[in-house]
């Protein structure tokens, strides 16, 4: 008799219109390093009352709690954008976890290489958007901040930080 571990799903939503190759090659490798079967869901208006115009960027605790009601009862929520987000005392934010609301978001604007005037990378993007949202997923499941900079689970404070940290966990995170 087999025995089979029975998967969370994990929902993905796109922020708006999205590179669909990019959510599906994202969605695939993060049930690689999560126990998760990944579902691929349509795109969820930008809440635009999160805009501020002085910063020309999105708050992405005001887009958590707008989309927070959209998504209630659907278990743990990934959403990605590729709107700028900041948070209260950041000038930027790569993602943001709520928690308790098991929902989490990424901003994929500032992964891009075309954002800081370089040639774009399709490896190394994509392995940026799975650093981003296997960290933020790793909130949901309880993981904080680690303090070994190869960690996934370490903060980035700059895309340095998000190139040097791998797509997995330390020992310790691990365990």
């Amino acid at each position: 008799m087999s025995t089979s571990v029975k998967k969370d799903t994990l929902r993905l939503f796109p922020l708006e219109f999205f590179n669909k190759d990019l959510l599906e090659k994202t969605a695939s490798r993060v049930e690689e390093i999560f126990p998760v079967s990944v579902s691929l869901k349509e795109a969820l208006p930008v809440p635009e009352r999160a805009f501020n115009p002085q910063r020309k960027q999105y708050n992405s605790t005001i887009i958590l709690n707008e989309l927070k009601r959209r998504i209630k009862g659907l278990g743990k929520v990934l959403v990605i954008t590729e709107r700028d987000l900041y948070a209260s005392g950041l000038n930027f934010v790569f993602g943001e976890a709520d928690i308790a609301n098991g929902i989490c978001i990424i901003s994929l604007i500032r992964l891009k290489q075309s954002f800081y005037g370089l040639n774009e990378d399709p490896e190394l993007f994509l392995n940026r958007c799975l650093k981003e949202a296997v960290h933020e997923i790793g909130h949901l499941y309880g993981f904080s901040h680690c303090p070994d900079p190869l960690c996934v689970m370490h903060f980035s404070n700059s895309l340095l930080d998000t190139d040097r940290k791998s797509c997995n966990f330390c020992n310790t995170c691990r365990k």
